[in-house]
């Protein structure tokens, strides 16, 4: 271990520089072990100040991360964001180890925290990486930010998730600049361009819409996955001008569509919940709307469950002046965040799109079948249309088209994502 050299001031913990240095120095040489971390984000306690008064919740981090430290023995301990912390290992035997103490922190926040005489739930994700025997980085924060991808995996799942890191490609700091900067240009020479998958319905035995995607294909690093480049376009404050690219684009499919004939047919946008909220985001959307003839269009916004937030008043009334434009509203990835019920009732949303980890062994669990029938059931019960994402094999498809023939479904089993113009030949 190496010496303490900088502190957080409010929990004592080590921070980002001395992680770093621990990092390099564990990476300098081949190691007899393995070097891995755990990257451990909790939810927000600031809820709470409302109810216990304005520093709540630092007296409520301080008591998990005093919990969490009572199951740590050599192990490095780092706050290195607000409600972001790292737990880093070196001469490990397995990323077993790392599992293992992960679930222990799991297990310690499902049980109620006492604060001021009442008991309170906190909930966290958890990211895990591990290095091979003997492999040396270059940059340390290689490691890190495979955690940290882990860890924005696990929150997508869920509360309380745990997600071992598949070895993703990361971008060195260098490169990440070097994408920053070359955003802009990337939009205007097209490097980013559009894809469409298809939405098919049961009902009508035809697609009946289709989702639009974001692809960057770069000419020097290949291609770059929307879990990158779209936070970046966030940190820059380029997911603007690319959200008015996409209405764009849905503008000329539109007009292709009709083209060809086809006039039924809807698209949706995911929506950054960064843009939704942003005070020129109304006037932005009028002005498309006359500018590119969308008026009366079939054009859903989906935004993701995981960005709803806690405080509703203002995004409830974002999502009414949306319809009032015209437009319809979807809840995308449904069952992975922490909507209720009471919130989905009054949203004003014409869909739900079910997580693909619903659909995941659908044909062989018979809770995960019930599972999803309640959720379907639940929908109709609100008025609300469903489409079920990540239909990827034939017998998922037979079970849900067999028990669900009003169903509207996505996913590799009937379309890849592809460019408009292998999208049109596919529909006509």
């Amino acid at each position: 271990m190496i010496g303490l050299d900088t502190t957080d001031a409010l929990t004592g913990l080590h921070t980002y520089d001395v992680l770093l240095r621990y990092l390099k120095r564990a990476f300098k040489t081949p190691q007899n072990g393995l070097t891995g971390m755990l990257f451990i984000e909790l939810e927000d306690p600031s809820r709470f100040n409302d109810a216990f008064g304005y520093n709540a919740d630092k007296d409520i981090l301080l008591n998990i991360v005093r919990s969490i430290e009572a199951l740590l023995d050599d192990a490095l301990f780092v706050r290195i964001g607000t409600y972001s912390f790292v737990i880093a290992k070196d001469l490990l035997s397995s990323s077993d180890e790392l599992m293992v103490l992960a679930q222990k922190i799991i297990n310690l926040l499902r049980e109620p925290l006492s604060f001021q005489d009442n008991l309170l739930y906190m909930t966290a994700a958890i990211g895990i990486v591990c290095t091979d025997s003997g492999e040396i980085y270059d940059e340390p924060l290689t490691l890190l930010k495979q955690a940290e991808y882990a860890m924005r995996e696990a929150k997508r799942m869920g509360i309380n998730r745990i997600v071992i890191s598949k070895g993703e490609t990361v971008l060195s700091c260098g490169q990440e600049l070097q994408l920053l900067k070359e955003l802009p240009y990337a939009i205007e020479r097209e490097d980013i361009y559009f894809v469409y998958q298809g939405q098919y319905s049961y009902k009508d035995d035809s697609f009946s819409g289709a989702e639009i995607l974001l692809r960057w294909e770069h000419p020097e690093l290949g291609n770059i996955p929307p879990s990158v480049f779209i936070p970046l376009a966030e940190k820059s404050g380029m997911i603007t001008p690319l959200m008015t690219r996409t209405l764009v684009e849905a503008s000329a499919m539109f007009q292709k569509l009709e083209a060809e004939g086809i006039d039924s047919f809807s698209l949706s946008i995911n929506l950054p919940f960064q843009v939704l909220m942003e005070e020129s985001f109304i006037d932005t959307v009028d002005f498309l709307l006359d500018a590119y003839a969308l008026k009366g269009k079939d054009l859903t916004f989906e935004i993701m469950e995981d960005t709803i937030p806690d405080h509703l008043e203002s995004f409830t009334s974002r999502l009414d002046e949306i319809k009032a434009l015209g437009f319809m509203l979807a809840v995308d990835d449904y069952g992975t965040g922490h909507t209720s019920l009471t919130y989905l009732r009054h949203f004003p949303v014409d869909y739900i799109k079910i997580d693909r980890s619903f659909i995941n062994g659908i044909a062989d669990e018979r809770k995960s079948f019930l599972l999803f029938k309640s959720i379907i059931d639940m929908a109709k019960a609100l008025d609300l249309k469903v489409i079920a994402e990540g239909v990827e094999t034939s017998k998922e498809d037979e079970i849900l088209h067999a028990h669900f023939d009003d169903l509207t479904v996505q996913g590799f089993f009937y379309s890849k994502p592809s460019k408009a113009e292998h999208f049109l030949e596919m529909l006509v």
